[in-house]
């Protein structure tokens, strides 16, 4: 039990009493009405707030714009509900109506709490997402109501969570971070490290269904093909490969939104093919390679905190995966996506996806077993495949 669910139970006493003294009737118009206002909140924000950058800012404000119209639509209900109860006056009947008012009242708002925890937990409000995500309360909740709940919110979530990466874990789900030592800063001198860069590539596109131009890293691992992450690709028709200064126009032959993985076929490309290497153990040494926030190459000393299968959405928040992931002490950043995680010696041992929200020191990588069918699939691949719709 954390701050948060001493606030939820704090809350919920509250809740109860004032649920007994309004009664079932008041409660239920009112918990009618602080539904379909925080539902229309939750509509409402990713259009209000369409045109703005992500960040912390955007994040607090689609949080208010729920609140606000949540207690609005309370207010309402709560006065419509008022007039209705005045005409009970069979004792028995009001006694009843006291004691579900009360029950009402405590789900109504562990239901609100549990709408704002899974937008909180993929938001850039670090304190406020670690407590969500160890919250008790606020996980029992989420185990009682259907499989999949969540999803229902996925469009509000992406206007909350400021990452630009993918969903890597359930919002309620702690985050599992072990200790390890600081990585090695000497391992980008390390000759296989360096000549790794010889294959690491910058990937742009336009997405023109959400009006965005996307960017992300990846690397060639045989001749003419290159992996990437799908939501670096997602709702782009032509991608391009930069590399050594000179762009190439690519296909993409293979798209998996579930693993988030993408396979690119460029004409032409004439760079070496890095090699799969793994699996990898707790405290091995590494380096994360690409271009992040589309600038220049980039080498991050990188250490390998454990390996992990997280539960979590896929790159559409609309179907439950596991992924087959390295949890890695790192600087990851938005642009690192889809470059290599390789070990001292230059071989990849995981495809860079995603960025903690807790701790700046914390990436992500799918296993270079874990992508291992979606290189040979891409390998045999020559048809350009649909990339659905952008994500971020």
């Amino acid at each position: 039990m954390n701050t948060l669910d001493i606030v939820l139970i704090l809350s919920a006493v509250v809740y109860a009493l004032s649920g007994y003294r309004q009664g079932f009737i008041v409660g239920a118009t009112s918990t009618l009405g602080l539904l379909v206002g925080g539902f229309l909140g939750v509509q409402v924000t990713p259009i209000l707030l369409d045109g703005f950058d992500p960040g912390l800012g955007v994040s607090v404000a689609a949080l208010l714009v729920v609140l606000a119209s949540a207690f609005v639509g309370q207010a309402a209900g709560a006065y419509g509900g008022g007039h209705l109860r005045r005409r009970v006056t069979w004792q028995p009947a009001r006694v009843v109506d006291a004691l579900g008012g009360s029950v009402l009242g405590v789900a109504a708002m562990l239901l609100i709490a549990w709408v704002l925890g899974v937008a909180a937990g993929g938001a850039e409000l670090r304190a406020l997402s670690q407590e969500v995500r160890s919250s008790a309360v606020l996980g029992t909740v989420d185990k009682a109501l259907p499989g999949g709940a969540d999803r229902v919110l996925s469009a509000f979530n992406s206007i909350v969570d400021s990452s630009r990466f993918p969903e890597y874990l359930e919002p309620f789900a702690p985050e599992r971070i072990k200790a390890v030592p600081v990585p090695a800063t000497g391992v980008a001198a390390r000759p296989g490290v360096a000549a790794a860069q010889a294959s690491v590539v910058k990937i742009l596109g336009s997405a023109d269904d959400c009006g965005r131009t996307l960017e992300g890293s990846g690397f060639v691992y045989e001749s003419e093909r290159v992996m990437t992450n799908a939501h670096v690709v997602a709702g782009v028709d032509e991608p391009v490969v930069s590399i050594a200064e000179t762009e190439h126009e690519a296909d993409i032959v293979h798209y998996d939104p579930d693993l988030d993985v993408a396979v690119l076929h460029v004409p032409g490309l004439e760079a070496p093919a890095l090699e799969f290497g793994g699996p990898a153990e707790s405290e091995d040494s590494g380096a994360v390679l690409g271009f992040p926030e589309n600038g220049p190459y980039d080498v991050q000393p990188a250490r390998v905190r454990d390996q992990q299968t997280l539960r979590s959405a896929n790159i559409y928040g609309d179907d439950t995966v596991y992924r087959d992931t390295y949890s890695i002490y790192s600087v990851v950043r938005q642009g690192n996506s889809g470059g290599p995680l390789v070990d001292v010696r230059g071989d990849v041992i995981g495809v860079i996806f995603a960025a903690s929200i807790n701790d700046a020191n914390t990436g992500y990588a799918l296993t270079a077993d874990g992508v291992a069918d979606a290189a040979e699939t891409g390998l045999g691949s020559t048809e350009e495949v649909d990339t659905g719709a952008c994500t971020l």
